[in-house]
């Protein structure tokens, strides 16, 4: 697999945009994890889910939750990822893109409503919208800045 991964964070934290980035970016994608404690990360879950989408409509009902969800692809993509931060926004990634990183970052961008993103080598995106716009800003690489694809060409 890849280690470039390419984040783009979503206008709303909705599951008609998780949708919209899952069906248009992976239709063909295979779950990573077989069950999904909730909170993530916590020695006793008050609940585990069976399914992702169960956990995503969780997600929606407490904005302030945070959660990485993952699933291998098939088509334009080794990879996606749904990063739902503690400060209520979501992001979308995409790993091993097969497109080129100005064509990915600006796909994304219209299909999560985008307005920030950029591309990475292999780390996770940061825990609050603050700091990946932060990021997004400062970034070198192609990158999505106030919804405009930025710095082509520079990889």
């Amino acid at each position: 697999m890849s280690s470039t991964e390419i984040y783009v964070g979503c206008g709303l934290r909705s599951e008609a945009i998780a949708n919209r980035f899952l069906n248009g970016y992976a239709p063909k994608r295979s779950a990573v994890a077989v069950e999904y404690p909730f909170p993530e990360f916590v020695d006793f879950p008050e609940v585990i889910y069976k399914t992702e989408y169960e956990l995503i409509e969780r997600l929606m009902l407490e904005p302030l939750s945070s959660y990485s969800i993952y699933w291998d692809c098939e088509g334009d993509a080794e990879q996606v990822m749904l990063f739902f931060t503690a400060d209520g926004h979501m992001i979308a990634g995409v790993g091993g893109p097969k497109s080129s990183f100005e064509k990915t970052l600006s796909d994304l961008r219209d299909l999560v409503e985008g307005r920030f993103g950029y591309v990475t080598e292999g780390s996770c995106p940061p825990e609050s919208f603050r700091d990946f716009e932060l990021l997004s800003r400062s970034s070198s690489l192609p990158c999505i800045v106030d919804g405009q694809l930025l710095n082509r060409n520079k990889l």
